[in-house]
């Protein structure tokens, strides 16, 4: 069996637990029957949510006929992401990490294991920009993603998906005042994210903020105090992990809204390698699990028999040889875009403080 067969190494891809994230498994699953597509555009459908009431009807009419909602698509072109790592003879001869000095391993038995390393450590560095990319959707309604170019003049070409018409993001809502200790603004506008959400049909279940936030309403007298009255259905603190960074802190009910209280503080480190917050000091999301997904697009690229192919998958791998020089390249491309079911599922407020 050729392990470098793109279908091979697929498969061996598949085998390998995925590379654990929050925001995208929790928010934007994918459906793998429904969300990967075998050509390069996808078309990504939402409609709108409601809070409409069923109508009284008198027996002898039947029923009313109630019209099917339609729906908006749109037919975007996901993002390329492209890694590769190169293999050489020297990487095959050397001992490699972990190995003992005395191993009686061959060039083919690290070649093997080195494939399987490679493609691991490059389906991870996706899976962390794939985070990146469900935290940006959220954010801001879309996501602004910079492809690196061949280009002399111009080293980034900006490619925007966003899910909103107009100039202004309707998802975002702006606090009346900051948030200040002592004051009940902070309640009232976590309600009223929530409300937004509600009014159109829409769940809220999550409350998901940065480090800085947790600790203020940590800090908030009054939410203690009730926390601590066990005769007052307030809410509960019970902290325990969640994969990358994430943080279960209590469930607070919130005038008859409950939502799951969730501080997420985990960091990457860009391009200039300088570590940075995912989620961006000051913020407030009031959401629901499975308010999005997503999508793949199909991966077009030269198979072995000198035919271009379109391959759908989340990871599409490919076999680079130089005869020439002694070298191989393991590829892993993916083309993922994360989107909303439903329009604006989501409530985000930025720099609360201020």
């Amino acid at each position: 069996m050729d392990i470098y067969d793109t279908y091979f190494m697929m498969a061996a891809i598949e085998e390998q637990p995925l590379f654990p994230t929050f925001f995208k498994d929790r928010y934007f699953p994918t459906n793998k029957s429904l969300d990967i597509f075998g050509t390069s555009r996808v078309f990504v459908d939402f409609r709108e949510g409601n809070n409409r009431l069923a109508p009284f009807v008198m027996p002898r009419i039947g029923g009313v006929s109630i019209l099917r909602e339609g729906f908006e698509t749109f037919e975007l072109e996901p993002p390329n992401i492209a890694l590769k790592r190169p293999l050489t003879v020297d990487h095959l001869m050397s001992r490699g990490f972990g190995e003992s000095l005395l191993s009686k391993k061959t060039p083919a038995d690290r070649e093997a294991m080195l494939l399987i390393e490679d493609m691991v450590e490059l389906s991870n560095r996706i899976s962390r920009r794939e985070e990146w990319m469900a935290v940006e959707t959220i954010l801001n309604n879309g996501c602004v993603m910079k492809h690196i170019t061949d280009r002399e003049d111009v080293a980034f070409e900006e490619i925007e998906a966003r899910f909103y018409k107009g100039a202004d993001n309707p998802a975002l809502y702006t606090p009346a005042e900051p948030w200040v200790l002592g004051s009940d603004s902070w309640r009232k506008d976590v309600r009223a994210m929530a409300k937004m959400l509600r009014k159109r049909g829409l769940p809220a279940r999550d409350l998901i903020v940065s480090q800085d936030i947790e600790d203020f309403i940590m800090r908030d007298e009054w939410l203690l105090k009730l926390l601590d009255n066990r005769n007052v259905d307030i809410g509960s603190i019970a902290p325990r992990e969640l994969p990358d960074g994430t943080t279960y802190v209590a469930t607070i009910n919130f005038s008859g809204i409950r939502l799951n209280l969730l501080v997420h503080d985990w960091t990457y480190e860009n391009e200039t390698g300088e570590e940075v917050n995912l989620l961006p000091e000051g913020t407030v999301i009031v959401t629901a699990p499975d308010c999005g997904h997503t999508i793949y697009g199909g991966v077009t690229q030269m198979q072995p028999d000198k035919k271009f192919h379109t391959i759908a998958g989340a990871r599409v791998p490919k076999s680079i040889v130089d005869e020439d020089h002694d070298t191989k390249e393991v590829r892993l491309t993916s083309k993922p875009l994360l989107a909303p079911k439903r329009r604006n599922p989501w409530t985000v407020a930025k720099d609360v403080f201020k």
